[in-house]
């Protein structure tokens, strides 16, 4: 009986470290299905390049074209006018033309491309602007690559000039001159024609 008794406390004992073990095991699995923990977050940053822009390039600007005939009022009209009136690249003289037979109040000369301006041109602004504006057409009119379409534009037209082989040329450079400038033009008194259309229209096309 007493074998028994202390076979039971041994029983016993066993079972009651098996009953530990037991719940050790299952803290340890409870802990195993918590859920995951987060990862640790990465942050990225974002850098923004600002780029910074080139300089402009030096804006060229042509020196302004200087005149010198030797006659002020002449040389302050000159630089005013239409830079296509220029194209022919005429030298500007002031007085008479030294080939003409007198007085003309203006002159060209294709050799050696040569305008001049006489001194009854400046009986006022409006007529020395006339002046020069058709002298120099004729330098446009003949030694630059409009002449074409110049000629062509006053076919047709009547004769100003009549049985001289400057009579076209002379419809070209009025003509010229009243598309510049119209006011002038009229005002000067001494124009070979007025120019009406449709040979106007045609000669400032000729002019663009």
């Amino acid at each position: 009986m007493h074998h028994l008794a202390r076979s039971v406390r041994a029983l016993t004992a066993v079972l009651a470290i098996i009953l530990l073990a037991g719940c050790g095991y299952a803290a340890d699995a409870a802990i195993s299905t918590e859920a995951p923990r987060p990862a640790p977050t990465t942050t990225t940053t974002s850098t923004t390049t600002t780029s910074v822009p080139a300089p402009a390039p030096p804006v060229l600007v042509a020196p302004a074209i200087a005149f010198a005939t030797g006659q002020p009022q002449l040389d302050s009209l000159l630089p005013t006018l239409p830079p296509v009136l220029l194209e022919g690249n005429a030298t500007v003289h002031y007085g008479y033309n030294p080939l003409d037979t007198c007085c003309h109040a203006g002159g060209y000369n294709p050799e050696p491309n040569a305008v001049w301006i006489g001194e009854s041109a400046f009986s006022s602004r409006a007529r020395l602007t006339y002046v020069a504006a058709h002298e120099l057409a004729h330098s446009v009119h003949i030694k630059t690559p409009r002449a074409e379409a110049l000629t062509a534009a006053v076919a047709g037209a009547p004769s100003v000039r009549p049985g001289s082989g400057w009579d076209v040329s002379e419809k070209v450079a009025d003509c010229v001159a009243w598309v510049l400038h119209p006011a002038e033009t009229a005002a000067s008194g001494i124009t070979y024609w007025d120019c009406p259309d449709p040979w106007r229209s045609q000669v400032r096309a000729a002019l663009q």
